[in-house]
């Protein structure tokens, strides 16, 4: 079986963090077959440049391509789709007189899943869409919903990391046989159980007291103002520490301002974006783990949390529902909600959480199972009969 899998979020030297989920999935699933990747990179003239390369490269031992494709930055959004596979379409002609794929793999609905259906459509070439947080954007615009329903019901198999974006799925009516819910999984050698205070020490935070921790960007709908809030009204010995930059109109300033609101700027720690390597300790030097996004796909925050064997306070978006158990594991609250947050962690603060109990209940799955489960989605496409 030969893959060529779709996905505009991709790591690059720029970001080798940038969808290091993508990469991980594809990185167990390029152990059980034939995978390149095409990673396209957005560009209009005197804006974006010309950083892409159209060759073969390698990425940690993956083959990845990185064609450009025209789009127009602000404007015209609902062309993306559209504008993805007229870019793409002469690039991969050329790819298949070496190559062809017998399946395209797109990681996103958009734009990967829509500009990915054109091509399929054209080349005759059977295709799966992979459902992420990213819908749920699509679904504001009427537009880009009749695009996406379209490309949707095009595709010989979906994937969802959520139950929940299964069911938008079906009610854009994608018929449930054609459906697979696969949560993201995790790197269990990574993300493992440490020792608290030794993971506190190397990271340079408070040895006493209890510490929260967001790993997420600092923009508004991971929902920073709501976890500040209840801080306030939690024990003074609780610190609450953000790991994550600058991003969607939110800033480190920004939080510091409402900190200094409700009185707890002393105790909110902001060490900004810090790599991939460092992230398991700031989990593990934490008490609680806490998401209170306003939306999410599957967030990795909460199974690589569980991994550490760290409890989670997450609100109740995308798969959370799917990959926190309760209360095993932590608690699930609405989102927007300042006092059932506050109540959540305050419950959470009272118990003891033996790390080796909660990664065991967690249930947290490697990449190679996820791998494995896409993997039969894929011959089930190819081989209808099996």
């Amino acid at each position: 079986m030969k893959v060529l899998s779709f996905s505009y979020c991709f790591p690059n030297q720029d970001n080798p963090t940038w969808g290091i989920f993508v990469y991980q999935r594809l990185a167990a699933l390029a152990q059980q077959t034939e995978l390149k990747v095409c990673s396209p990179v957005p560009w209009f003239p005197l804006v974006t440049g010309t950083a892409s390369d159209a060759n073969e490269q390698c990425w940690n031992a993956m083959s990845v391509f990185r064609p450009r494709f025209f789009y127009i930055p602000k404007f015209f959004k609902n062309s993306d789709g559209r504008l993805y596979a007229s870019g793409l379409r002469r690039w991969l002609g050329s790819l298949q007189k070496s190559w062809q794929p017998d399946l395209l793999d797109a990681h996103f609905v958009w734009p990967d899943g829509v500009g990915v259906a054109l091509l399929a459509q054209k080349l005759n070439i059977p295709y799966v869409i992979t459902l992420r947080g990213k819908l749920y954007e699509c679904l504001k615009d009427d537009s880009q919903t009749q695009q996406c329903r379209r490309a949707l019901l095009g595709a010989q198999a979906v994937i969802s990391v959520s139950s929940r974006m299964a069911e938008e799925a079906v009610r854009l009516g994608v018929d449930t046989q054609r459906l697979t819910v696969i949560p993201n999984g995790v790197d269990l050698k990574h993300f493992r159980i440490r020792d608290r205070q030794k993971c506190r020490e190397k990271l340079h935070l408070p040895a006493t007291g209890r510490l929260l921790v967001t790993v997420a960007h600092l923009g508004p709908r991971k929902g920073h103002h709501e976890v500040i809030e209840a801080l306030a009204a939690l024990p003074d010995d609780v610190r609450l520490i953000i790991v994550g930059g600058d991003a969607q109109g939110g800033s480190k300033e920004q939080l510091l301002e409402v900190a200094k609101k409700h009185g707890v700027e002393d105790r909110l720690i902001l060490p900004g974006r810090q790599g991939y390597d460092l992230i398991p300790y700031f989990y593990s030097a934490a008490d609680i783990s806490v998401l209170a996004s306003y939306r999410e796909g599957c967030p990795n925050a909460v199974l690589e949390s569980l991994a550490c064997g760290t409890p989670v306070v997450a609100t109740d978006v995308g798969a959370v529902a799917d990959i926190l158990p309760q209360p095993e594991c932590g608690r699930m609250v609405p989102a927007q909600q300042v006092a059932p947050l506050k109540q959540a962690l305050s419950q959470v603060l009272e118990k003891t959480w033996p790390p080796q109990q909660v990664r065991s209940a967690s249930g947290v799955r490697s990449w190679d199972q996820v791998a494995e489960e896409v993997y039969k989605v894929f011959e089930k496409v190819l081989s209808p009969e099996c």
